[in-house]
């Protein structure tokens, strides 16, 4: 069942649970109230009775009976019982007639009208003790105008509750559609996007409600799709380069091997040529294995509370171990050193791993200048900034460096594969941090990472 309908169906029922509510209520106060009009009615002629009947010695009957008849008009079905109280016993094996529960009431009450229904007649009896002995007069009578007028506003209140019922459940519907246009059009237009036109997008309204912010928000995941594919398309692009280079080396040192016999030096050659490119396959594989199984959340391995001098100095001492005669320049707040609460919530490896390239890079393309690392405290964030002074990235290509395989034009005499940067912003990424770039062609470049201070949640 589709929302619009199950939308209008549940108005529906709000709206005809109300209605029948009030419909109930006002129906139970109406019947209530000609109840009570009525008993009062017969109230009265039942009092008149017993002043007729049982006080003809003091007060002319006559009288009685001309009031009665001039402003007491006849009841439909109108009768008039007068029992003695000494003689009620007989009664009780009597079947269809006054209930003999409903008269020892009367007596327990001793002078209060009390009133009975039995199906559509309503009874009002009184308790009179007179010097000739103790009396109950009942009056008995038919509601005829009250049942009449209760049918009438039962059968108005139900064919009025059916059309209510009608009319709402139409109009819902009817709204429910008109509401529910933008999110069929959305729908109908999400049906003919795919990998191969990506580029579509919803029709921007304008507008802040809720349809016009669904639409930019899908249309903020179809850009968000469009980058990731694209990128995919470019990493699996240059990773099958990057894999088919080193693979045609070793194939093509394993033929020229084979071709004819060759002197022991020549095989030497050759077979050290195929450890080199295979070497080079080994890193590429590795690099790109390490980038595939944190580019996500990073949940697979144990997170730990790490001290941030501790981090940056293992980092710094892994690359000078790494590569001979780099020179580090390591500056770090007091604050940090001295607070040891300052420290960082992360996966160690990957941490050591992203600084690790990143000073590498420094170091690599500055050609063993001294790089500089500085930490500081800024609010609840730690701030790594990475400076070396080498050759600079070009202004133009600066967007780019974070692209897996992507190389600078000006790095074509360094060794490298153009996944550093890009692991490192997976890693950052995940730790919830953020890397910026800036460089300067010629003149060196800096990196700033900031991270967030590790709060105890």
């Amino acid at each position: 069942m589709k929302v619009q309908t199950k939308t209008g169906i549940l108005f529906t029922v709000i709206t005809a649970t109300i209605i029948l509510i009030i419909s109930w209520t006002s129906y139970f106060i109406t019947q209530s109230f000609v109840s009570r009009d009525f008993f009062k009615r017969l109230e009265i002629r039942v009092i008149v009775a017993t002043k007729v009947l049982f006080e003809q010695d003091h007060i002319a009957t006559t009288t009685y009976e001309e009031l009665r008849k001039r402003y007491l008009e006849t009841l439909t079905q109108e009768k008039e019982y007068v029992f003695r109280v000494d003689t009620l016993d007989r009664l009780k094996e009597r079947k269809n007639f006054i209930p003999y529960s409903y008269l020892q009431n009367i007596i327990a009450l001793k002078g209060t009208p009390v009133y009975f229904n039995k199906g559509d007649i309503d009874f009002a009896g009184l308790y009179y003790p007179d010097e000739t002995g103790e009396y109950i007069v009942i009056k008995s009578a038919v509601n005829e105008y009250g049942i009449s007028t209760l049918k009438n506003l039962r059968n108005i209140k139900i064919a009025t509750f059916i059309l209510a019922v009608i009319i709402v459940y139409t109009t819902s519907i009817f709204f429910s559609r008109k509401t529910f246009q933008p999110v069929r059009d959305i729908i109908e237009k999400t049906k003919n996007i795919s990998a191969y036109n990506l580029g579509l997008r919803l029709e921007d309204k304008g507008g802040g409600d809720e349809i016009a912010e669904l639409s930019k928000t899908f249309n903020n995941m179809l850009d968000r799709l469009q980058t990731s594919f694209e990128t995919q398309n470019n990493f699996i692009s240059n990773a099958s380069h990057e894999l088919r280079t080193p693979l045609t080396n070793i194939i093509g040192e394993a033929d020229w091997a084979l071709t004819r016999p060759r002197t022991v030096e020549e095989y030497q050659q050759s077979i050290s040529s195929i450890q080199q490119h295979a070497d080079q396959l080994n890193k590429i594989t590795s690099e790109l294995l390490t980038m595939s199984q944190i580019s996500f959340n990073g949940q697979q391995q144990e997170w730990e509370e790490i001290g941030v001098y501790e981090l940056v100095e293992e980092s710094a001492f892994s690359v000078k171990n790494l590569i001979k005669g780099t020179q580090l320049n390591l500056s770090i707040d007091e604050e940090i050193l001295s607070n040891e609460k300052i420290t960082i919530n992360g996966i160690r490896t990957l941490l050591k791993l992203a600084l690790g390239n990143i000073i590498a890079n420094g170091a690599k393309y500055s050609s063993q200048k001294t790089v500089d690392i500085q930490v500081k405290k800024l609010g609840t964030t730690i701030s790594i900034t990475i400076t070396d002074k080498g050759i600079g990235i070009p202004a133009n290509e600066i967007q780019r460096v974070f692209e897996p395989f992507f190389r600078g034009s000006n790095t074509r005499s360094f060794e490298g594969y153009g996944v550093g940067l890009p692991l490192a912003k997976n890693i950052i990424r995940i730790h919830h941090g953020n890397i910026e770039v800036n460089s300067v062609e010629s003149k060196g470049t800096s990196v700033i990472i900031t991270l967030p201070i590790y709060n105890g949640a």
